[in-house]
């Protein structure tokens, strides 16, 4: 193989390896995302489940499914969230969860209404 190609490989490589996403263990996620105001949340407006994710965005890897009724951490970073996700904890677990699908949980037992 000549010297060209052996450099245009290497450096196709490099690339590939920088635009990959990278999935790191839960456990090692950077606490940034998770600070603030925590409170309970609960699943809400799904049939079955609804996906933990590893960014606030759609097509992010997957951690977890979170069934309806469970009850999660939610960290209120923002009032509007993360482009429409929030950052939660499950099962020791950190990720994103789109707001619409979570409603404020009280301590009582009850969703809280207006929230």
């Amino acid at each position: 193989m000549n010297k060209f190609c052996s450099f245009g490989c290497t450096i196709l490589l490099m690339l590939s390896l920088l635009v990959l996403p990278q999935v790191a263990c839960a456990a090692e996620r950077s606490e940034e995302d998770f600070i603030g105001a925590a409170y309970k949340g609960i699943v809400v407006n799904c049939h079955e489940w609804i996906t933990l994710r590893y960014a606030p965005t759609a097509d992010s890897p997957a951690l977890a499914q979170i069934p309806l009724g469970t009850v999660v951490v939610v960290f209120d970073s923002s009032v509007e969230g993360i482009d429409g996700f929030y950052p939660v904890t499950y099962k020791n677990l950190k990720g994103y969860c789109m707001r619409e699908y979570l409603k404020y949980y009280s301590d009582a037992g009850a969703p809280v209404r207006g929230r």
